[in-house]
């Protein structure tokens, strides 16, 4: 993992359902310096997390528990925080009003997941 702390002070939303992914996701904003909101399991956190936190970045994966996180995204994209959806499903599964957002596919390394989560801040690796 990265041993610099390019993201310090910057606050990233995550929404994923599978604990051990999240911890992973977890770890890595970490090592980047990283605050890490959540991570939400379920969709009605993660709507609460996207309306009212004070957010830099989100992480959503497509599908968790309650449903998809489109909601969440309309939310983020009204509020101009920028995101990555997470899925293992082909772009075509994603609605077509989000297939322009950045997308991971799973399964993805964390030198992926630090990679976009740096654009996602601006930042240069």
């Amino acid at each position: 993992m990265s041993d610099h702390r390019i993201a310090e002070g910057r606050r990233v939303l995550v929404v994923e359902d599978e604990m051990t992914i999240a911890l992973m996701i977890e770890e890595t904003l970490l090592d980047l310096g990283a605050e890490v909101i959540g991570p939400a399991a379920r969709l009605d956190a993660a709507l609460q997390l996207a309306t009212e936190a004070s957010i830099d970045a989100a992480i959503l994966d497509v599908n968790i528990r309650g449903g998809n996180t489109y909601q969440v995204a309309d939310i983020l994209a009204e509020r101009a925080i920028p995101f990555v959806f997470c899925s293992g499903y082909s772009d075509w599964a994603v609605e077509e009003r989000h297939r322009d957002r950045p997308r991971l596919a799973k399964p993805y390394s964390m030198k992926e997941l630090e990679d976009r989560v740096l654009q996602l801040l601006g930042s240069q690796v």
